[in-house]
């Protein structure tokens, strides 16, 4: 499997500590360390976090060859503060990765598989990149990895990511969320997947995580819920992005939405009982994606 993921690379200014994060990013390097190939196509301000975050990326095995420098705009932060002992934060607008650039990577976007993207980095001119992605390249599978963040979306731009998705994951603040946005009021989970699957034509599946208690995924007009195995979690940072990244693994040679919400869970219980949003996978879990 090889993926282009598109969106934000950022860092999460904590206590003065950068942390290098961003889902697309997240997504492509465990999706390299699932087995496939990854590309990011982001853009970078020409900044010490810009070439920091270079350096960082090519080490963790992605194709760099799409990231662009911004002369003008600086890399994406997001300063995190604590506000009555819960983390508070503000995604810096007007930054390298809104201005994402068409036109100079055009000739390098086909052959890939699968499209990631998400909805944070379409808040600006990245948006018209995007679209012009889906409309001017073809890929087997498009996954919408929803990630709603305060002040950062609207109905357009939900609606047009969903049209053009094959696979869509939200949580349940989303499934909330986007159905008060898209279908007038908020829905039960079935209801609200059933909702979208009539609306949008080329959507084929919805996940819907739940944290500690798995997910849930549709098929045969039925809602089943994955359990995932019970973990100590030490730093849930990634365990999202690295079960997005190992159920398109897992469906992308299977075709089977219940097993690779199973990987994905196993996954993403194994990052989120480890520290670092991309920690080195286990040999066990090596094993398990290699038998796939």
């Amino acid at each position: 499997m090889k993926v282009l993921a598109f969106g934000e690379i950022l860092w999460d200014i904590i206590d003065d500590d950068a942390h290098l994060g961003g889902a697309p990013l997240n997504f492509a390097a465990h999706s390299v360390q699932c087995g496939g190939e990854a590309a990011i196509l982001s853009r970078l301000g020409d900044d010490k976090f810009g070439t920091d975050a270079l350096d960082r990326i090519d080490k963790l095995g992605l194709i760099t060859d799409l990231i662009q420098t911004d002369d003008s705009k600086p890399t994406g932060t997001v300063p995190v503060k604590l506000v009555d002992g819960q983390p508070d934060y503000f995604i810096t607008p007007d930054v390298a990765f809104d201005y994402i650039d068409y036109q100079s990577v055009k000739e390098n976007l086909d052959g890939f598989d699968v499209l990631y993207y998400g909805t944070l980095a379409q808040r600006g001119a990245s948006g018209k990149a995007l679209n012009a992605i889906h409309n001017n390249h073809n890929f087997k599978l498009k996954f919408y990895d929803v990630n709603l963040r305060k002040d950062c979306y609207n109905k357009e731009i939900i609606r047009l990511s969903m049209e053009h998705a094959t696979v869509a994951k939200l949580n349940e603040e989303e499934v909330i969320e986007i159905g008060k946005i898209l279908f007038g009021n908020a829905l039960e989970p079935v209801d609200f997947i059933r909702c979208l699957l009539l609306e949008f034509g080329k959507l084929d599946h919805v996940i819907l995580t739940a944290g500690g208690q798995g997910c849930f995924v549709y098929k045969d007009h039925t809602l089943y819920h994955v359990k995932s195995d019970p973990v100590h979690v030490v730093d849930a940072i990634g365990a999202g992005d690295s079960f997005s990244a190992a159920f398109m693994h897992t469906f992308f040679k299977t075709g089977d939405v219940i097993r690779s919400a199973q990987i994905g869970n196993k996954v993403g219980g194994f990052v989120a009982s480890s520290s670092g949003a991309i920690p080195k996978y286990s040999n066990e879990i090596q094993n398990l994606l290699a038998k796939i």
